[in-house]
């Protein structure tokens, strides 16, 4: 059986998705597809691409704004994150998707028509740039004719990406399903952009049900600010408590599901 996993969109809460991937590691659960959206691309394309939990953890945690982003004058966005593809080209094993040791595909959105694009070959830094490309906040990336912004505007769970990737059981993590930021307390600019491009994924992602996925993870993050680095660890925890509270219904309906399509091909087969 294929296990297929979709990671969420959702700035520095994606951290979660560290925690979440530890736990399912951990209990034996490595996918062979994943799928992301905006952090949740880079933190699937870098683990698909062969790196351990343990090194994109000690990455992640001496991450710095400064690695990926310059202040622009604002025209597109107010800060250029160009220099995410030279980052993610220095830590990910591979530099194109084609290559990763786990399937893996990004999903960004193209402003020329207004439809998801999933990047599933060529440039894993330059899918994972365009992935990232928060409207406003960060500048659009211009890549292979099309220009694009972040993914969650379309697709912020791609649960269906993995399905169409060949995925029998689909787990779908989402990192903003619970996140209520503090817009009282924190009202610039930043976190305004922020609050109403959550309201609008929260809503999409209401609509699309999930129907497609067999498990949902969604960590409870409240009252963390979508660009505070300083709160890494801890979002990371909460991913982890998250996976933790449910893994033993994931294994189990893993394991109820996986001898469910046994039985249906071994009848397929003797038919044939």
């Amino acid at each position: 059986m294929k296990i297929g996993l979709a990671l969420g969109g959702g700035a520095v809460y994606g951290y979660a998705h560290l925690g979440v991937m530890k736990v399912l590691e951990a209990n034996g659960i490595v996918p062979d597809f994943i799928a992301g959206t905006s952090i949740g691309a880079l933190m699937g394309g870098v683990y698909a691409s062969g790196v351990p939990i343990s090194d994109m953890e000690r990455i992640s945690k001496e991450f710095k704004w400064q690695e990926i982003v310059n202040v622009t004058i604002p025209t597109e966005g107010l800060i250029s994150i160009d220099r995410l593809k030279t980052f993610v080209e220095k830590f990910s094993k591979c530099t194109q998707i084609e290559d990763t040791k786990i399937k893996f595909a990004a999903v960004a959105t193209n402003l020329l028509d207004g439809k998801a694009r999933v990047f599933d070959e060529g440039s894993m830094g330059a899918a994972i740039r365009a992935s990232c490309s928060l409207p406003a906040i960060f500048t659009p990336a211009i890549y292979d004719d099309g220009v694009y912004v972040d993914g969650g505007i379309t697709n912020n769970v791609p649960i269906d990406v993995v399905k169409n990737m060949g995925a029998d059981f689909i787990i779908g993590v989402d990192v903003t399903a619970m996140a209520k930021p503090n817009v009282i307390k924190n009202h610039d600019i930043f976190n305004i952009v922020w609050q109403s491009f959550l309201i609008m994924i929260q809503e999409n992602s209401g609509f699309r049900s999930y129907k497609d996925a067999d498990f949902m993870i969604m960590p409870d993050i409240r009252n963390f600010g979508p660009f505070d680095l300083s709160q890494k660890e801890r979002i990371i925890k909460k991913g982890e408590e998250a996976a933790e509270k449910v893994i033993g219904n994931i294994l189990s309906k893993i394991k109820e599901k996986g001898s469910l399509l046994g039985k249906v091909k071994d009848i397929l087969t003797k038919e044939m």
